[in-house]
């Protein structure tokens, strides 16, 4: 019995844990939505630095929770500049939830303090398109993108005509 640990027996080293007992209570999940709420207010105060302690901290009681990720993704590319990273732990949330509205609002966030503009605007879209008609996540996306309606509603944003258009909309209105 030298080779067995003290208190243990030998059917519970041949065992791996459970892991139902490792999962996240539904407790452990509020107090995530919690720490991402207090981590948007942060965010918004440009006080990066409480808001990943937040993310992090609900993180530790919810590895899964895929909006604190998103949001800790933010956070990254922010505060540290670490884009490549942050985009990642997006990534892989989308991997699993392609229709997750707040990691592709994420991922436009990212893209756009990566000075990756199109991107962000098409990371953006594609969050209006599956919120679902969230007014919330519309009103977040609205928010990110500075851009002005364009000016032939019944074309797309990209066409020449509207690009065109807004240009030389943009020239009058600055003069």
């Amino acid at each position: 019995m030298k080779d067995m640990d003290v208190g243990r027996t030998a059917t519970s080293r041949q065992f791996a844990p459970s892991k139902i007992a490792n999962k996240p209570s539904d407790y452990d999940h509020d107090y995530a939505d919690e720490q991402v709420r207090r981590a948007g207010r942060y965010l918004e105060a440009g006080r990066i630095d409480r808001a990943e302690a937040c993310l992090r901290s609900g993180l530790e009681r919810a590895p899964d929770h895929a909006e604190c990720t998103a949001y800790l993704g933010v956070c990254l590319a922010a505060g540290q500049r670490k884009y490549v990273t942050a985009e990642k732990l997006v990534k892989n949330i989308l991997a699993s939830n392609p229709y997750d509205p707040t990691a592709w609002y994420a991922l436009g966030r990212i893209n756009l303090l990566g000075g990756r503009r199109e991107q962000a605007f098409r990371n953006f879209a594609k969050a209006k398109q599956v919120s679902r008609d969230d007014a919330g996540v519309e009103k977040m996306v609205d928010q990110m993108d500075p851009r002005r309606p364009p000016v032939l509603t019944f074309l797309p944003r990209n066409n020449p005509l509207n690009v065109w258009l807004g240009r030389l909309r943009s020239h009058f209105s600055s003069e």
